[in-house]
């Protein structure tokens, strides 16, 4: 019975040691350089997505604007300081939102948001504080965390629902797509993903006839300038 214990906690150990080497997290002096397939994102990459239903004349517009160092940020046990990020404003007019987010890429391939910044509230959320999960895998299942709601908790939070699915939006055809569900304050928001776009269309599950689809993307060279009107 002693030899059966002893093998026994040495499995144990060894499944501890294997399960503290998986989450591990380490990011690199590239951690800047977002080229995960499902958020490809470069300094002065920009999109710009326009509403349908009753979302018509709504938009939502991303701007990558620099990078910057941020320190804090907490993935379980492991504190980060000094991590260069890129820095990207996200504006929407259908949430009535301004944010900035710092978000880096680690050794693997994950994306995770380090620090976010709400202009219209004035708040700043560090992960580990107010959020814990990364925003996109290197390489997603069903299941794994992706995309980002705020506060997370155990009722409100975001998953990958369904991985290489094909989509068509009011603008264009997508393959190798991944669809998520955030759930938050008892609705379920919808979110697809697909290869070497980023973000392609977003909707609420109770009404998927609303839906904010890309229409543009584009980089630093092909720059336009976007008019979007805020709220008070």
């Amino acid at each position: 019975m002693i030899k059966k214990l002893i093998i026994i906690s040495a499995v144990v150990v060894a499944l501890l040691s294997v399960s503290s080497m998986v989450i591990a997290v380490e990011f690199g002096p590239n951690s800047a350089n977002i080229t995960n397939r499902y958020l490809p994102f470069k300094v002065g990459d920009w999109s710009l997505s326009i509403g349908a239903g009753n979302w018509t004349g709504l938009l939502r517009y991303s701007n990558a604007v620099g990078t910057e160092v941020v320190s804090g940020a907490k993935i379980g046990t492991q504190t980060f300081n000094n991590v260069k990020c890129l820095k990207f404003n996200l504006i929407d007019t259908e949430d009535d939102y301004f944010v900035t987010l710092w978000v880096a890429q680690d050794t693997q391939g994950n994306v995770w948001v380090l620090k976010l910044y709400s202009t219209f509230e004035n708040t700043t959320h560090i992960l580990g504080t107010t959020f814990k999960s990364m925003l996109m895998p290197a390489v997603p299942h069903v299941g794994d965390p992706a995309d980002i709601t705020i506060p997370e908790t155990e009722t409100d939070y975001c998953r990958c629902v369904a991985v290489n699915i094909s989509l068509q939006t009011n603008f264009g055809s997508y393959d190798s797509c991944i669809k998520t569900h955030c759930f938050h304050e008892s609705k379920t928001e919808v979110g697809y993903y697909c290869s070497e776009v980023g973000s392609v269309r977003s909707s609420y599950a109770k009404s998927p006839g609303d839906v904010m689809d890309l229409k543009e993307y584009g980089t630093a060279t092909d720059k336009r300038v976007v008019v979007i009107p805020l709220g008070d």
